[in-house]
């Protein structure tokens, strides 16, 4: 289990003011096509996961982030995320394009989750965060990073992935965001890096007073179809 002190070292070396991004001809994750059509709309993509839902206001602060990139480099992204998929995610479960490969692993995973919380409630908890930087998801997507806003803060939320692992074992470590938009399938040119990385550079100077107050009340286990469409299941809090 991470401490918090390993939580932060591995969280700065990565989460910086600074677009970390080659400047060449940008080329995305070859996950991208997994989720993206070659016409950058969004492809049929299935499985289960469990996310904090954000408040109202706090989506509208993300949207109004995710169109500052739209309108500046829009050459760089795949079809704009409507505003209601903006969440953190606790804990990723299954997913695939193949709704057959995992429809197995998603039902089990949905009623050992129910047997877990009743052997296991969580009650409501509150966990206080604070806005990092946006910054490149190795090369998938342009997020907005979180980390809790001290160690107890902290030790809630890892808690809760902790517990997650019950239902299934992840090999990487919690890392809090919401996603903002995927890359263009196709990738873009020198100079859309360019722009992209100062476009990046204005909005991560906006950032210092981001602060959200998440709540196991709005943690759901949710069942998506696309990284558009999301639907709640339950709430575990």
């Amino acid at each position: 289990m991470e401490t918090y002190n390993e939580f932060l070292d591995r969280i700065n070396s990565f989460e910086k003011e600074e677009l970390m991004m080659d400047d060449n001809a940008f080329v995305p994750n070859k996950s991208v096509p997994r989720k993206v059509r070659p016409d950058n709309s969004y492809s049929d993509f299935y499985g289960d996961t469990v996310v904090f839902e954000l408040d109202k206001n706090i989506k509208e602060r993300v949207d109004k982030l995710t169109e500052k990139l739209f309108e500046e480099v829009p050459e760089c992204f795949s079809e704009r995320l409507p505003k209601s998929t903006y969440h953190i995610t606790l804990h990723d479960l299954y997913n695939s394009p193949d709704i057959d490969k995992i429809a197995n692993e998603m039902f089990f995973a949905e009623v050992n989750l129910i047997k877990l919380l009743k052997e296991n409630p969580i009650g409501v908890q509150k966990i206080k965060m604070k806005a990092t930087y946006v910054i490149n998801m190795i090369n998938t997507s342009v997020v907005l990073g979180f980390i809790p806003c001290n160690e107890a803060e902290f030790n809630k939320l890892s808690d809760l992935y902790e517990l997650m692992h019950k239902i299934r074992m992840l090999d990487r470590p919690l890392t809090p965001h919401v996603t903002l938009g995927y890359y263009n399938i196709n990738g873009f040119s020198e100079d859309s890096v360019k722009s992209l990385k100062a476009a990046v550079r204005n909005l991560n100077r906006e950032l210092s007073d981001f602060e959200i107050e998440l709540s196991t009340e709005k943690l759901y286990y949710q069942k998506f179809i696309s990284m558009k469409e999301y639907i709640n299941i339950f709430s575990l809090g």
